[in-house]
């Protein structure tokens, strides 16, 4: 007797699981994507074709579709090149858009590929990464290998051979500074990577770029493919703290629909004075990075659906951790499909959704930042706020370098100098300096850490230990300063403000309950709210 069939309800769930195992366990739903050429694989999963040798993206352009029995899916680029497939040439798989599954787990697993993709590997290797995780090296290679089929290792190898490519098609850079560039500690490293994963020398990937990818005219670097680098200017990197930045320009790989205007609106109407400009058409900010100041400034693409990157980087090697800010800047990893199917299911909100289908929640460039906002936006307004934030920057923050843009007059604020900071010429109770000046002590002694590896509940805990830190901020921080998809600061008032024009219960406690349907892209739904906050009622409602 067959077995029984089942429920719709069942189906219906297990096609709404985007996870990996879901989909690595469903060849058949994998398959089909195939055919359809379907956009919301990629960055999930790749497909290999045991005929060709060479793995791809699902929706990869290709005019004949590989047979069944020929094809294979693994969960990254780097689970493909172990088992000795290589990269597609049309569909550049290893530029996807990121998986956005890694950005909503809080397990070992999604924080070490965060971590991985942050270069944290490069900066450690695989057994300090282990020990700020909390486990055994062998114990991290063995959790990556059942869920993603990569070690630490091959991960780190493919992002630093993806880097190294792009490098080498899209720019004019040095041999060794592609290297350096990429995160490779050795020209002799990135030149048996390279061979090993494109089965091409460095030098043969730079001879035959394609020619969108040469330098040219910016109509022409703009039509590179998403997620590339495409335009340089300049010669080779100078020495940390040189005076002659190399500049980079880049096109960031995120899912459509993208409203980069948006974004950019976003930034620009919270911009820290001194550390960040925004402008009608641009949006730039200073950086701390390991090989000295870098900037980097946002632009949107020439449809308006992608967003051009340009970087201003002391030392090339931090080229990888300017472009982690600027997909945070952007939400680069967030799905606004799924998200979509998820939201819309809520009837009040799902005008919004529709108005607005490509609306992300931009990130600070980091945690402390955050916090720092945070602390000083409570009971304010937030332009309030800001000019509190640019007070800060001007009594405690350090001085940009010359080369910087015109109004990045500082540095990001360091925890350090907060903490020795007397901050009692700033407007503002002196119950809520103790708090920054705790906060700050806290970030800078390492009892509360926003890095990558960091679970985001334990930060969050951590946070609430803090004199003066109370749920809303610690929310905001999660919010905006651990990029968490599904952070909700229930107790922020502009949020409440957005629910009651949308004709949404504005009470915490029903507004909280609520939200329960529209996990795991709560913060979506923020950034929903928030704009309507601006806007007026679109319901008669008699909530308070």
């Amino acid at each position: 007797m067959s077995s029984p069939q089942p429920a719709n309800s069942a189906v219906a769930a297990a096609a709404d699981d985007w996870s990996v195992t879901s989909l690595l366990a469903d060849h058949d739903r994998c398959y089909r994507a195939v055919l359809s050429r379907d956009r919301r694989f990629d960055g999930r999963i790749v497909l290999a074709v045991l005929s060709t040798g060479i793995y791809c993206r699902p929706s990869c352009p290709t005019a004949v579709r590989p047979k069944r029995a020929n094809a294979r899916f693994f969960a990254t680029s780097a689970a493909a090149q172990r088992a000795g497939f290589r990269a597609c040439k049309r569909c550049r798989p290893d530029a996807a858009p990121g998986s956005p599954e890694w950005e909503l787990g809080d397990d070992l697993v999604n924080r070490a590929m965060r971590s991985i993709a942050a270069g944290e590997v490069d900066r450690f290797g695989v057994q300090g990464l282990a020990d700020r995780l909390g486990v055994s090296a062998r114990h991290l290679d063995r959790a990556l290998q059942a869920r993603v089929g990569a070690s630490p290792v091959a991960l780190a190898r493919a992002r630093r051979a993806h880097a190294a490519r792009q490098l080498l098609e899209h720019t004019d850079l040095s041999m060794s500074s592609v290297a350096f560039a990429a995160g490779f500690g050795s020209v002799r490293q990135f030149n048996d990577t390279v061979r090993e994963v494109y089965a091409r020398t460095p030098s043969a990937l730079r001879a035959d770029r394609p020619v969108t990818a040469q330098r040219g005219t910016a109509a022409d670097r703009a039509s590179a493919h998403i997620g590339s680098i495409v335009g340089f200017d300049g010669g080779h990197s100078g020495p940390a703290g040189s005076s002659a930045p190399v500049p980079v320009v880049l096109r960031l790989a995120v899912r459509a629909p993208f409203d980069a205007a948006e974004v950019l609106r976003f930034l620009a109407f919270r911009a820290l004075p001194g550390v960040e400009v925004g402008r009608t058409e641009s949006f730039s900010r200073t950086l701390s990075l390991p090989g000295g100041p870098a900037v980097i400034t946002l632009r949107a693409g020439d449809a308006g659906d992608a967003m051009v990157v340009e970087v201003l980087a002391t030392d090339l090697a931090d080229l990888t951790a300017a472009v982690s800010v600027a997909e945070r800047l952007c939400d680069a990893t967030c799905d606004p499909l799924e998200v979509a199917d998820l939201l819309e299911a809520d009837e009040l909100l799902a005008p919004s959704i529709a108005a607005h289908p490509g609306r992300r929640m931009p990130a600070c460039a980091d945690g402390f930042e955050a916090l720092v906002r945070a602390v000083l936006g409570q009971q304010v307004a937030v332009r309030r706020g800001i000019r509190l934030a640019g007070q800060l920057v001007e009594a405690v923050g350090r001085v940009a370098p010359a080369w910087a843009p015109e109004g990045l007059t500082h540095l990001p604020l360091d925890p350090g100098d907060v903490a020795e900071a007397d901050l009692s010429s700033l407007g503002m109770p002196a119950a809520r300096r103790r708090a920054l000046t705790s906060g700050a002590v806290a970030v800078a002694d390492g009892s509360v850490s926003f890095d990558t590896h960091a679970g985001r509940e334990a930060t969050r805990e951590s946070l609430l230990a803090v004199p003066g830190i109370g749920p809303w901020t610690a929310d905001y921080v999660a919010l905006r300063g651990l990029a968490d998809p599904d952070a909700f600061p229930v107790g922020d008032v502009a949020l409440q403000r957005g629910a009651a024009n949308l004709g949404i219960d504005r009470d915490r406690t029903a507004l909280l309950a609520r939200s329960e349907a529209w996990r795991p892209w709560r913060a979506i739904a923020v950034a929903h709210l928030w704009a309507a906050s601006q806007q007026r009622p679109t319901v008669e409602s008699s909530i308070p």
